[in-house]
């Protein structure tokens, strides 16, 4: 037994609660002195931080001093330093456990206002029902927890507590009908059914939920959901698959598609009707990403290498961008194993490099997968020149980008062969100058650079070709085949090219145009012959034979020819217009004083008009100087039938260009009296 010097040491040592408490209880065991006890009971009190501090003096004040109303206090007076359900019940518990149970039920009913989630709800009302075995307080209790649910997984949890802790089957099931008017999405129908089954075991319930959750759920990917619930929930595949169906037909993006087409792989582990998903959901796509997502998707969930190589070459379809096309290059090759595509992303990827890290990136990736040596060698020498000259092609790539005509890249690329002889290189900007034509002119000029640069005749013969499929006039026949004979040195094509011009000749002066051209470009004379006897036939008028008479002397200089096709225009001249055209062109071309006569002589037989017969007169006089065959001449027009309207000019020019006044003087008074 301690004495009380001992224990007045022990008192000045407390600094606690529990210290004080079992203080008090020793100096009743040890010396029997309650006032003592009490005091030390009120120091307690001091030091209580917790509600296990008053748990701790109720029960030191009713086992210590006997005393249950001041057991009671301290019960109540820790009640205002709870600070969760927990600490609440706990409490409560101490309470009836020391007798008094009303203070117990006050302790339970404040907890409920400390209760955030169903679980607080129903852990006050269970330990309401078995300590104080007071169901119409725990009722109450449960009552506030329901009005606590507002959405699916809180009357599911309400309701497995209802069963669990209170047996209530009963009152369950009535939750679990209420909660299915709250479900909004498949998540609330899917969570719903299975509480259902875990609580209640009805699976018949469960089933109507999941029937009332797909008539009301709209979007694919909700059903989709609730095709996993199908199969997590009943292990039903076939009623999974008729909601992946009908969620497929509903969803039209690409990349809710895919998360279905994830979601068919992870409810049902059905390949087949994920790649039927994935295919469906390639339709919408049209990036990079998305379309490399999908390929990486269908590797993944299906296997399917085919249908994944045949995305990722779209995927590389609408990148122009070296470094992604590079990446579908390197996972055709690593996960396809699909030599031939592997080799056209690698195409691709080098078309679109910009930049001198972007060839670099493309290089490593040809020599690593390509299967061309060739290609691997011109890789390998573009490395080299772009070590050698790392300035240049810097500036070469920035300019590349810059660039957006077709003469300003082939002027590039004449500029990088020249510079460091670079092959591969010049060739792709010359491609790229070539798809950078819009005129016709644009692809006239590539030709002669190419033939110079890289000397590829096959390339040039292409142009050639791409340029005759288009419609080709007489203007582009020409340069075509004024360019396949400079170029290649192929006259029997330019010659297939001149026969399809021919082939398109109607009138004389077609004819006549590519006589000129023929004997120019080919230098063939027979065959400029035969075409200008063809425009001969094409029975044109004066100004057709005399073109023809003037081509003979121009194209073929045969002057016996010339001179025998203007001897025969005078049959077809009308008029003094048609005459004056032939007596320019005879003068023009033959400058033959007889052959300029026969025609005068042909015109004065035909012509019958006074205005015609004295223009010819005056056109003697000034070719000729022949007065006395223009008097004859100006004597006919006289005696023409129309000269009533045209004698006094006529007068006139007898006296102005003849120089015969007094027979002029004569006429007008001849005329005059009539």
């Amino acid at each position: 037994m301690a004495t009380k010097e001992e224990l007045q040491e022990k008192e000045e040592e407390c600094e606690s609660t529990e210290e004080y408490v079992n203080l008090a209880k020793e100096v009743i065991q040890d010396l029997d002195d309650r006032d003592w006890a009490k005091e030390l009971m009120e120091e307690a009190v001091d030091w209580a931080e917790t509600t296990d501090d008053f748990v701790m003096l109720a029960k030191g004040a009713t086992d210590v001093l006997k005393d249950p109303d001041q057991a009671r206090q301290y019960i109540v007076q820790g009640k205002d330093y709870c600070m969760n359900v927990a600490e609440f019940t706990s409490l409560a518990k101490s309470a009836a456990d020391m007798g008094d149970t009303e203070a117990a039920g006050e302790i339970y009913t404040a907890a409920q206002g400390k209760c955030v989630k169903i679980d607080d709800f129903f852990a006050v009302a269970a330990q309401v029902k078995s300590v104080l075995n007071d169901s119409k307080l725990a009722g109450e209790i449960v009552d506030k927890a329901r009005g606590k649910c507002t959405k699916a997984a809180d009357f599911a949890s309400f309701a497995q507590r209802l069963k669990e802790d209170l047996g209530d089957d009963k009152g369950a099931a009535e939750v679990f009908t209420q909660a299915v008017d709250t479900c909004k999405t498949a998540d609330d129908y899917s969570h719903l059914a299975k509480g259902v089954i875990d609580t209640l075991g009805d699976k018949d319930t469960a089933r109507n939920i999941f029937q009332k959750a797909e008539e009301n759920v709209e979007s694919g990917l909700d059903l989709a959901r609730l095709a996993e619930g199908a199969v997590e929930i009943f292990g039903d595949k076939d009623l999974a698959g008729t909601m992946y169906r009908k969620a497929i037909a509903g969803t039209e993006k690409g990349s809710d598609l895919m998360k279905l087409a994830a979601s068919v792989m992870n409810g049902l582990k059905d390949r087949d009707l994920a790649l039927e998903v994935y295919k469906a959901a390639e339709a919408p796509l049209s990036t990079f990403k998305e379309f490399t997502n999908l390929a990486e998707s269908v590797l993944t969930d299906t296997g399917d290498k085919a249908y994944a190589a045949q995305v990722y070459e779209k995927a590389a379809g609408v990148s122009t961008d070296a470094g992604e096309i590079v990446t579908v290059a390197a996972a055709l090759a690593d996960k396809i194993g699909d030599s031939a595509a592997v080799q056209k992303s690698l195409r691709k990827a080098e078309q679109a490099v910009k930049t001198p890290a972007d060839f670099k990136k493309v290089a490593e990736t040809v020599l690593k997968y390509a299967d061309d040596k060739a290609w691997k060698d011109e890789i390998k020498l573009q490395l080299e020149k772009r070590e050698a000259h790392p300035d240049q092609y810097v500036d070469f790539a920035k300019r590349e980008q810059e660039y957006v005509t077709s003469t300003s890249m082939g002027n590039l690329a004449h500029e990088v062969m020249v510079t460091t002889g670079d092959t591969p290189y010049t060739r792709k900007l010359y491609r790229k100058a070539e798809s950078m034509c819009n005129y016709f002119e644009d692809y006239l000029a590539l030709p002669q650079k190419i033939n110079a640069d890289l000397k590829d005749d096959t390339w040039v013969r292409n142009i050639y070709t791409k340029q005759l499929e288009n419609n080709v006039d007489d203007y582009r026949a020409r340069a075509l085949a004024d360019g396949i004979m400079t170029e290649l040195k192929d006259e029997s094509w330019a010659r297939q090219i001149f026969q399809s011009w021919e082939g398109r000749c109607q009138k004389n002066t077609d004819y006549i145009k590519l006589a000129a051209v023929v004997k120019e470009s080919l230098g063939d004379k027979e065959w400029a012959r035969k075409l200008l006897d063809k425009a001969g036939k094409t029975g044109e008028g004066a100004a057709g034979a005399i073109g023809l008479a003037a081509a003979a002397n121009d194209i073929l200089q045969d002057s016996d020819w010339t001179k025998s096709l203007f001897n025969q225009v005078g049959e077809k001249c009308t008029g003094r217009y048609d005459f004056e055209r032939l007596f320019a062109s005879v003068e023009e071309k033959t400058g033959d004083r007889d052959l300029l006569r026969q025609a005068h002589e042909k015109a004065a037989d035909k012509l019958t008009s006074s205005k015609d017969l004295g223009y010819l007169a005056e056109s003697v006089l000034r070719r000729f100087k022949d007065t006395d065959w223009a008097r004859r001449i100006y004597e006919k027009a006289f005696a023409a039938d129309d000269v009533g309207s045209s004698w006094n000019r006529l007068a006139t020019s007898v006296a102005d260009k003849l120089g015969d006044g007094q027979w002029a003087g004569k006429i007008r008074q001849k005329f005059a009296s009539l």
